[in-house]
């Protein structure tokens, strides 16, 4: 699975790997904080969000995304820098791993990051602009690409 020198020694963490553990990391904390928020103080007004900014959704709080924000980007997130940093092995999890060739830990990275970029997406359709959008959106594409940089992708790859 992981790529091992020749002296048998420790895998050798790719730099693009570090940035991406850090991106979930901090994704995952913000989103966890920012949907905690959101569901204690349904109106918004916690985080300073101007009344009607929802008018155009189907929610009349932000209960229900604050509560999507923290497990399916918190949770997502954190659980798939947990899994780069652990790569724990799960039978369960590797038989649902669309990609076969890869551990199931990279695969939740891709998925936080395609989440977030589907959040951002769909929010820029729902709610008025404002300025966290477009560096979000940024932050899940580096993310997905992230994944698929060369040495991250090698570093999870299953070794026959």
């Amino acid at each position: 699975m992981k790529k091992y020198l020749a002296s048998n020694r420790l895998p050798v963490h790719p730099p693009w790997l570090w940035v991406l553990k850090t991106l979930l990391l901090l994704l995952g904390i913000c989103a966890l904080i920012s949907g905690s928020m959101l569901m204690l103080d349904p109106s918004g007004k916690s985080i300073q969000f101007p009344a009607g900014y929802l008018d155009g959704s189907p929610f009349s709080s932000y209960f229900i995304p604050g509560f999507l924000l923290s497990v399916f980007i918190g949770l997502l997130s954190l659980s798939a820098w947990f899994s780069l940093w652990k790569t724990p092995k799960m039978a369960l999890l590797e038989r649902l791993n669309p990609f076969q060739g890869k551990h199931w830990a990279w695969t939740l990275a891709l998925m936080s990051g395609i989440s977030l970029v589907i959040w951002i997406l769909v929010q820029m359709l729902m709610v008025p602009y404002f300025f966290l959008q477009p560096t979000l959106l940024l932050w899940g594409l580096t993310i997905v690409l992230l994944c698929f940089a060369p040495g991250v992708r090698a570093f999870y790859t299953h070794r026959g």
